[in-house]
């Protein structure tokens, strides 16, 4: 086990613009010679066409997969040997949060060079060296941190630009996230009270936060329209690459707090009842209790309304939980034991106010 700090900067390459899936072959290339891909169904209908030209074009061998479940141990289980036996040198993952972090837990479990192609913006998931783990029906069972970063990351500007304004909206409020949830109570992170890494980590997620909380709705309304502008270039890059880089500065276990714990509590307890809303869904709904924890109350007003404004849940019942005591105290159960809430009684008193404000 590694003893020793060390950072995994996202992505060993990053390429992002309009119809850069039709260069994908010869990027995939440079790390192997067949390539087994796994992508969702909607994703493969939308970009097979111009993969498997790329591919022929740059004389490489493939194998490729359908799937739309979750990233499983045991779904692990299944795929080890058919990579094995179909001698596929590389991976490659089209698709959303769950492709992303299948193929990097199979990358990691074979010791094989991964490549990304996210066709939603939904989460940074392609950008970050650790993967959320599943059971096959949904429950959440934890993470995998990862001792590489993904080697290449494919951005197809275009397929971004198609892609329901929803999914944007997720991802642009898991990125809003990380400055709300590094600070985690704090009334400052400053160099002379925090690491430097924490600090620059902050300061980035900062930058990003103010980025999209002037750009994010009218990259929404482009993404709305199916058009392609600086804007949505902008606010891309700020999801995925710079919100990856954050993870990263925190060694991708430190840029996380309520509103994240909120999540895997939800898809631990409640994953049938909350199945249908997307990461950045319950995390944006947890960031008004992570703003209620921080003491920050000013602040829950401006972020509803910007919430309000890309149609998102705000409360547990629009998440699809039922109103009941019994829901409040197993979220306020998990959540207090956790390294986010410090084990005193004005933190665990601050915790429940903060879950009452989306009860």
């Amino acid at each position: 086990m590694e003893k020793y700090t060390s950072y995994r900067f996202g992505a060993g390459r990053y390429l992002q613009e309009p119809d850069i899936l039709a260069h994908s072959g010869g990027e995939i290339c440079r790390y192997g010679k067949k390539v087994y891909v796994i992508g969702g169904p909607k994703a493969l209908r939308l970009t097979w066409d111009t993969l498997e030209k790329s591919f022929q074009s740059a004389g490489l061998d493939w194998v490729s997969e359908e799937y739309s479940g979750f990233p499983s141990y045991a779904k692990l289980d299944a795929l080890r040997p058919k990579i094995r036996e179909n001698g596929c040198d590389v991976l490659a993952g089209v698709g959303g949060g769950r492709i992303m972090d299948l193929v990097k837990a199979a990358g990691a479990d074979l010791g094989l060079p991964v490549v990304l192609i996210p066709t939603s913006a939904a989460t940074c998931a392609s950008f970050s060296p650790l993967s959320v783990m599943y059971t096959d029906e949904g429950r959440c069972v934890g993470y995998w941190h990862f001792e590489y970063e993904v080697n290449s990351v494919i951005v197809d500007e275009l397929i971004m630009a198609a892609q329901p304004p929803r999914l944007l909206a997720a991802g642009i409020m898991d990125a809003m996230a990380k400055c709300i949830e590094i600070s985690n109570g704090k009334p400052a992170i400053t160099l002379q009270t925090d690491t430097i890494d924490k600090y620059s980590a902050y300061s980035l997620a900062k930058e990003v936060y103010h980025i999209l909380e002037g750009w994010g709705k009218n990259a929404y309304q482009d993404v709305e329209q199916g058009k392609l502008t600086t804007t949505v270039h902008n606010v891309i890059f700020c999801v995925i690459a710079l919100t990856g880089l954050v993870s990263s500065l925190m060694r991708a276990k430190g840029q996380t707090a309520l509103a994240h714990r909120m999540y895997e509590a939800i898809r631990t307890y409640y994953f049938k009842e909350s199945m249908h809303y997307l990461h950045g869904e319950i995390v944006a709904t947890g960031l008004i209790a992570q703003l209620r924890f921080n003491n920050d109350t000013g602040a829950i007003k401006g972020l509803k309304e910007y919430m309000k404004s890309m149609d998102m849940p705000m409360d547990l019942q629009a998440l699809g939980l039922e109103h009941r005591e019994e829901v409040l105290e197993t979220l306020f159960k998990n959540i207090s034991n956790s390294v986010s809430v410090e084990d005193t009684p004005q933190a665990h008193e601050r915790l429940l106010a903060a879950l009452r404000e989306i009860y």
